[in-house]
């Protein structure tokens, strides 16, 4: 009978456990914060003499030391593509897409609509 008993208490304990790491884990996924993942077309204008220095594309961001940005493809002359990644929410991601804008050196940026 004890056994048993030991067995119930053992079974009452793991079940227990399971469903309090369950919660846990869900209150954490839904308390994590949004997360800015953008794909960008960024025209330059032609006097930056190399985008492909590893300073130029964190120059575009200027004080925004959250974000990031990864070169995806590059045409000489032409459109690079790059990513957009940092903290969100939207609005955010949106102010640093602004701001580059606003870059001498940057004649247009398209945002990819399939960004998430």
């Amino acid at each position: 009978m004890k056994t048993e008993v030991n067995d119930a208490w053992r079974s009452a304990s793991l079940l227990f456990a399971a469903l309090l790491t369950a919660v846990l884990v869900n209150n954490v996924a839904a308390a994590s914060p949004a997360v800015c993942n953008m794909r960008l077309s960024v025209e330059l204008t032609p006097d930056v003499p190399n985008p492909l220095d590893s300073g130029f594309l964190s120059s575009l961001l200027s004080n925004q030391a959250s974000y990031r940005l990864t070169l995806r493809s590059w045409d000489p002359g032409s459109v690079m593509v790059i990513e957009l990644t940092g903290p969100g929410p939207e609005y955010r991601c949106q102010n640093v897409v602004e701001a580059m804008r606003k870059d001498g050196r940057v004649l247009s940026i398209l945002v990819d609509q399939e960004s998430s």
